[in-house]
């Protein structure tokens, strides 16, 4: 046992410093972003010891433990708070997206059926009402059924 005790206290600067960098490498190459706290952790650890060499090998890694745990509790629940803020439920449905946009009847509809300019993009088109707008009418969509807009009278 007395063997581990020195082996800890013995270790220099530089040890921390490459576990940190490993860390760090495995981080880069996986992105997963939790082998990033770690390894700044054990940069910091190696920086306590360059500063205080008679840092106690036990003591550095009880610290190394603590920065690294506490660094990754943080970073997750500031990055889960902040998820939740910036969502886009419609970011990748551009259907959803264009409710409540004002668009024009690319020709006469055929009973309740037809088609819109949106934008530049031609888009099929219903009538919620049943009516049969006519070629240049404005319309208001009023929401999606797969790629079919539902429309209104403006």
């Amino acid at each position: 046992m007395e063997a581990l005790t020195d082996f800890l206290n013995n270790q220099p600067a530089w040890h921390w410093w490459a576990l940190g960098a490993l860390l760090l490498a495995l981080e880069i190459a996986s992105t997963t972003q939790y082998l990033l706290w770690p390894g700044i952790a054990a940069v910091l650890v190696g920086v306590l010891k360059f500063a205080v060499p008679s840092l106690d090998g036990r003591l550095a890694i009880f610290l190394f433990a603590v920065i690294a745990v506490v660094a990754t509790v943080l970073w997750k629940r500031s990055r889960l708070g902040r998820a939740e803020r910036v969502g886009h439920e419609n970011l990748n449905d551009r259907s959803a997206q264009y409710t409540g946009r004002r668009v024009t009847a690319l020709a006469d509809f055929d009973g309740d059926h037809g088609a819109v300019l949106v934008d530049d993009s031609r888009w099929r088109a219903v009538t919620a009402d049943g009516s049969s707008p006519r070629k240049g009418a404005a319309l208001i969509v009023t929401g999606a059924d797969g790629t079919t807009l539902k429309v209104r009278a403006a």
